[in-house]
């Protein structure tokens, strides 16, 4: 079945069916999109169909490159997208059939300088999927050796980092001298909610619905709908309508900048805005719930990975079993 998207001014025509590759077309304008999908469709239909030679891909920058022409937006998330452009920068001038094992290492070790390694795992993942696509339905010869004998090193440490006595005071203290009014009510839902920096700023109130929020786009791309604490409700609650809908209405980098200098009004060291949802993951258990409904909550499938979440005080659980 054919799809026709406008992208930058110009219309793509997509068509899938098997047995045949993915068949894809550009055209300026839309009747003549129109035109060429019913006849290809037909032609395709009937075996009559002879594809146009693949495009003349030569590095590891036209693959990108063709792989985000042909695909939807939609379906690389604002994270891949910037992988793929670092990708691009990094390896793009070399020759598809000159890739090799060094190639990936130089490129590993320039990137384990700036960034972690499990950050580096899923940039790399992100190129095994181009060359996977470029293998099976672009027809590119291409090695996966190299990709199949790369090591990272394990240097992953799991953050345990909560706020400790006196912390959340000291931030909402700092919150009143911001110059960021959305600072104070985006600490507060993080704690309330365990969501992330991303959601909380994508947060719309059309999403809201019977004190429960919806989330459509995540970090796992599964969607997810969280249930509202009484407190969260109020914030929202207590907040100025914004024309454009968003609960908070601010810019990751604004919210990065005026986190950064309350923590220092604060004189708080080494907290991110990320340990605020494992503050909320953690506060969630000592309430009493269960991992199935932290589970809704967080958006977490996996458990093990929600677990490393999750540092309970014991002292708290003292209590409880007293």
């Amino acid at each position: 079945m054919a799809t026709i998207r406008k992208r930058n001014g110009r219309y793509q025509v997509q068509i899938r069916k098997d047995p045949y590759p993915l068949t894809t077309q550009t055209f300026a304008r839309l009747a003549d999109a129109k035109r060429w999908a019913i006849s290809t469709e037909y032609e395709l239909e009937h075996g009559l169909y002879e594809a146009s030679p693949a495009p003349g891909f030569r590095t590891i920058g036209d693959l990108i490159n063709y792989y985000l022409e042909i695909t939807d937006h939609e379906t690389i998330n604002e994270s891949d997208g910037y992988r793929l452009k670092t990708l691009l920068k990094g390896l793009g001038r070399i020759q598809i059939h000159q890739l090799k094992g060094s190639d990936l290492v130089r490129y590993r070790d320039l990137r384990l300088k700036v960034i972690k390694p499990a950050t580096l795992v899923r940039e790399l993942n992100v190129l095994r999927r181009v060359v996977r696509i470029a293998q099976s339905e672009w027809d590119v010869s291409i090695a996966s050796e190299p990709f199949i004998r790369l090591r990272i090193p394990n240097q992953r440490s799991v953050r345990e980092r909560r706020l400790q006595a006196g912390e959340y005071d000291d931030l909402m203290t700092a919150c009143q001298k911001s110059r960021t009014p959305w600072l104070l009510p985006a600490i507060q839902l993080a704690i309330e909610t365990a969501m992330r920096r991303g959601e909380i700023l994508n947060a719309r109130y059309a999403h809201l619905s019977d004190n429960l929020l919806l989330i459509p786009k995540t970090k796992t791309g599964m969607k997810r709908t969280i249930p509202l604490t009484p407190k969260a409700q109020a914030v929202i609650a207590a907040l100025p309508r914004s024309i454009c809908g968003r609960i908070i209405p601010i810019t990751p980098n604004a919210l990065r900048l005026a986190w950064d200098r309350n923590k220092k009004r604060a004189g708080i060291d080494d907290l991110h805005f990320h340990d605020l949802r494992h503050e909320a993951i953690s506060r969630f258990f000592e309430m009493g719930l269960s991992i199935p409904e932290v589970a809704l909550i967080s958006g977490h499938k996996d458990t093990r990975m929600l677990m490393r979440y999750t540092h309970l005080r014991a002292e708290d659980l003292v209590r409880r079993l007293g």
